[in-house]
């Protein structure tokens, strides 16, 4: 029964064709920004699940003993020479320089370069996370946007083209509300009588605007408004 809760949970990638919202990649599938925290998460509990049953079933071949049984005595005999450093010498006084002990010693260099090399990794892996930064646009209720931003700005792929907006004198506004998307479009209207702007800054604002008509009611300042104004209750 605890699989099958944990399969409804699983987030289902959405259809790029049809949903707005699916703006995001991740391993082949598509979801909306806000998901792909736990999109990520998920997919760290299964790898892991993954590994955990594998090495469990590879432990129970006879390769797999054998194996375990090497790396129990070699940290043994590691932590036997770190606890008593004259075993690196024969009892006749020379460093130990037998082929078994030589191997073991060579197992050790392994061990260090593997160590190295996997910090190197951890290091490079942090460093893209924090490339991968998140937009840094503020909501009308105190809130960051959350969706990754664009290499090299400071805002994800929505708010870098309200900031266009802006750049041809034209600032729509948040669009977080049906009131603020309902200025936005007398904003666009009016350009357009003007003739301010060209068709491709028509096309691109109006679909800014359409877009945000469609997440206005799913995104929670949407909810907020759409429920105080009903005389309900937000939970939550």
């Amino acid at each position: 029964m605890d699989e099958n809760k944990e399969k409804k949970a699983m987030i289902q990638p959405r259809d790029r064709l049809t949903d707005p919202k699916a703006t995001v990649n991740v391993f082949g599938n598509w979801y909306a920004p806000e998901e792909v925290d736990e999109v990520m998460r998920q997919h760290e509990e299964r790898r892991a699940e993954y590994d955990r049953r594998g090495k469990e079933e590879w432990s129970r071949t006879p390769q797999g003993r054998l194996c375990l049984e090497f790396y129990e005595k070699f940290m043994e005999y590691k932590k036997y020479l770190e606890e008593h450093p004259h075993a690196w010498n024969r009892p006749d006084g020379p460093k130990v320089d037998f082929a078994e002990h030589q191997l073991f010693e060579q197992g050790l260099r392994m061990v260090s370069d593997y160590q190295e090399e996997r910090a190197e990794r951890d290091r490079k892996n942090l460093e893209r996370a924090q490339r991968a930064a998140r937009c840094e646009h503020q909501h009308t209720d105190g809130e960051r946007c959350g969706s990754p931003r664009i290499k090299g700005t400071k805002l994800c792929y929505m708010h870098t083209r309200l900031e266009e907006a802006k750049a041809v004198k034209l600032d729509l506004g948040p669009m977080e509300d049906p009131d603020s998307i309902q200025v936005a479009i007398k904003k666009l209207q009016a350009a357009v009588i003007d003739g301010t702007l060209d068709h491709k800054q028509v096309a691109q604002l109006a679909y800014l605007i359409q877009l945000a008509a469609w997440n206005v009611t799913r995104t929670r300042v949407g909810m907020r408004e759409s429920i105080g104004s009903s005389g309900g209750r937000l939970i939550g």
